[in-house]
């Protein structure tokens, strides 16, 4: 039966269209929602710089099986990939906005639903929780999209941001509302985690460049959360990667909109130079 819902969940999402807040290289990138409930990597970037994919991820909690049973949360932390060795964690006591905010088009007239941004602790984790607020006319959770300040994080060793070949996030999703299937079965599960994983260096013109490098899509069936880990290679494509410079750039992410209410969380943000190696952020580590 999940299997079932799954499947005519993603049916009914359409494609979103999200903006780069000032982006010149497009503005009005669009996202494909995936038609899959199941772990799937979508490569999102043209390039022949390298045979190496773009994007890879790895999803921690698998779709329903016959006879899988729910995963307690406490199950969580362990199917951290980066949380041993990340170059930014969460603390509680952080001046969150400083850090990571929302952003919208239109002043949120357009898909993109405003957002509650908090420090909470998750089965011992403390993790960025990011709140969707907004439904659209059909009672779907709009897009929540949020991105972080770079130039925050790497703040008096500017010079490191030039380094990062790799970026990773750390993610769990957790339902807080019912998903309603067309039968009128309910279950606590956060569904499909279907979104884009994006850099938006300084060009040094007052501008952002946009680069969709994944466009991800994950799905929790079974149990109330799932856990997952985003990776992208910026390093691999001219211009997605960031510049020596004090001036704002973003590493963003959203996700795309559903019909039931789910949080998600980020656990953390690991930075790799081209050899695989942590690159540090002193004011954010453990």
């Amino acid at each position: 039966m999940k299997k079932f819902l799954a499947c005519a969940l993603a049916l009914t999402l359409t494609s979103a269209m999200f903006a780069s807040c000032g982006s010149s290289d497009d503005s009005s990138s669009k996202a494909e929602a995936k038609t899959t409930t199941t772990t799937t990597t979508t490569e999102a970037t043209t390039t022949t710089a390298a045979p190496e994919s773009t994007a890879d991820s790895t999803a921690a909690s698998g779709t329903e099986s016959e006879g899988e049973a729910a995963k307690d949360i406490s199950e969580m932390p362990a199917t951290l990939k980066n949380y041993e060795e990340a170059s930014v964690y969460f603390k509680k006591d952080m001046d969150v906005a400083s850090i990571v905010e929302p952003f919208a088009e239109k002043d949120y007239e357009n898909d993109e639903s405003h957002v509650n941004l908090s420090v909470e602790e998750l089965a011992g984790i403390p993790m960025l929780k990011v709140e969707t607020l907004d439904q659209d006319d059909q009672g779907n959770y709009k897009i929540p999209k949020i991105k972080f300040h770079m130039e925050k994080f790497f703040e008096g060793h500017e010079a490191d941001l030039e380094k990062i070949f790799t970026i990773k996030a750390d993610v769990v999703t957790k339902a807080v509302g019912e998903f309603t299937g067309d039968d009128g079965t309910k279950s606590l599960v956060p569904g499909n985690f279907m979104g884009a994983f994006v850099t938006q260096p300084t060009t040094g013109e007052g501008e952002n460049s946009w680069n969709d490098l994944y466009d991800f899509g994950e799905a929790e069936w079974t149990s109330e959360w799932g856990s997952y880990e985003l990776t992208m290679r910026p390093g691999i494509k001219d211009g997605a990667t960031f510049v020596n410079s004090t001036e704002p750039q973003y590493v963003s992410l959203m996700r795309w909109g559903i019909p039931n209410q789910a949080d998600f969380y980020i656990a953390d943000l690991r930075f790799e130079d081209e050899d695989g190696n942590v690159i540090a952020c002193a004011n954010f580590g453990k």
